[in-house]
């Protein structure tokens, strides 16, 4: 069935919304203010999803995709809207999130950290390889978009994305290909998933290695075996993290290696940094408590600043770079515990803290929540991607008793409907 509607605002996942016959109706690739002919595709019990046919009246917030293949990849949900405009939509799609799912009496406003660079800013992507095809998944499926370039990448990546297709009939049995790359050291790493992992592949270690001499920005290739990666050349990166303490200018360099998480935007991830910071305003008297700290994206920063800090990570790489990290920027009072945060919390005896942070998966931290509000810190600083399970968790958290005091939302992905949220809880 086709009809023609009004698109009045925007939901997570990248939808415009219109209502039909007081039923919520979906749209991708549409924005607030287009009436567009659409579709209706799935019918639900309490909405349905649309495709968009054609439009009518384009709305003022539109413009025209940079990328040739926007509407066929899905990496991309909003190069169809204004850049200058996507730190406000989001700001409204997380208040009403907040609103429905959090259900708090009160929401403070949130803060928005708009990034002025919409293109050319990810230092890490995951390429799918199917046959002769190296590129993303398509749009809700499984299905490959061939590609040879990715305007909201770093040029950097486009140049390792290029070395990629020159070479590729070498990649026909990987099934997936990740680059990372260090725009400080000016390099970047091949990180290699075989369809099925051998850690006795001869024939391709023996190209790797000739690949990797062959490429002046290819500092090193690692390939994914059944229990550990294979390294060729050196296939960890390093990131300068600037910040102010006291007054002064420090920077941390971190170490990031094959299978430890690191963030897509650089730039933007300091500004998360900062917010981390802002929102503990720790002092010397202070014990942190640091869960799913990775790398020691924020343990370390906070150990500047902090008494004490403890992270905890479950990844044995994160553990060992984290560590690492550690010793080489002269940090002493951090400490960390390999484990998952259920295991963990359920033994902690390392005393109260006064503070937890924490950055979970995108599920969240909903099976934890009663082992961390135990603990009863002070503070807990929560940065989350996921606006749905962010608002969720607040909601238990506020019903332990803590209650939300800041939001600031980091658009740490431009062209894309996700985003970056830090909250502020204290305990009642």
């Amino acid at each position: 069935m086709k009809m023609k509607v009004k698109i009045d605002s925007m939901a997570f996942g990248g939808y415009g919304v219109a209502r039909m016959d007081g039923k919520v109706l979906f749209v991708p690739y549409t924005v607030t203010g287009d009436e567009v002919w659409i579709e209706i595709t799935e019918e639900k019990k309490r909405y349905s999803i649309g495709k968009l046919i054609r439009i009518a009246e384009p709305s003022s917030l539109r413009v025209d995709p940079t990328c040739p293949y926007f509407g066929k990849c899905g990496g991309c949900r909003w190069q169809h809207i204004n850049p200058s405009i996507h730190g406000e939509i989001k700001r409204t799609i997380l208040f009403e999130t907040l609103k429905r799912l959090g259900k708090l009496d009160q929401i403070p406003p949130v803060d928005v950290v708009p990034f002025p660079k919409p293109y050319g800013y990810r230092t890490r992507v995951q390429l799918k390889v199917r046959k002769k095809t190296i590129g993303y998944y398509q749009e809700g499926s499984h299905k490959i978009v061939d590609i040879n370039h990715c305007p909201i990448s770093h040029p950097l990546t486009n140049q390792m994305i290029s070395i990629l297709r020159d070479q590729q009939e070498h990649f026909l049995n990987m099934e997936e290909i990740e680059i990372n790359v260090s725009p400080q050291e000016e390099k970047g790493v091949l990180l290699f998933h075989p369809y099925s992992p051998h850690s006795n592949d001869q024939q391709f270690e023996k190209f790797a290695k000739q690949f990797l001499q062959n490429q002046p920005a290819l500092q090193g290739i690692a390939i994914s075996g059944k229990r550990e990666w294979i390294s060729i050349g050196n296939p960890s990166l390093s990131f300068t993290i600037p910040f102010s303490e006291e007054e002064k200018e420090r920077s941390l360099v971190f170490r990031i290696s094959p299978g430890s998480f690191s963030q897509v935007n650089l730039e933007q991830n300091e500004k998360l940094i900062q917010t981390v910071i802002e929102f503990s305003s720790a002092t010397k008297s202070d014990r942190i408590l640091d869960l799913y700290a990775g790398a020691g994206n924020f343990t370390l920063p906070l150990s500047i600043h902090a008494g004490e800090v403890w992270g905890i990570e479950e990844n044995k790489v994160a553990i060992k770079d984290v560590k690492f990290n550690a010793e080489r920027n002269g940090i002493r009072n951090a400490r960390f515990i390999e484990g998952t945060v259920e295991a963990v919390l359920k033994d902690w005896n390392k005393g109260i803290p006064d503070q937890i942070i924490l950055d979970p998966p995108r599920a969240g931290c909903k099976k934890n929540i009663d082992l961390i509000a135990g603990l009863k810190p002070k503070k807990i600083v929560y940065v989350s991607c996921e606006p749905t399970t962010f608002s969720r968790d607040l909601r238990l958290f506020c019903e332990k008793g803590y209650s939300l005091q800041r939001v600031r939302l980091i658009d740490m992905f431009p062209q894309t409907y996700h985003m970056e949220v830090v909250g502020l809880l204290t305990r009642n």
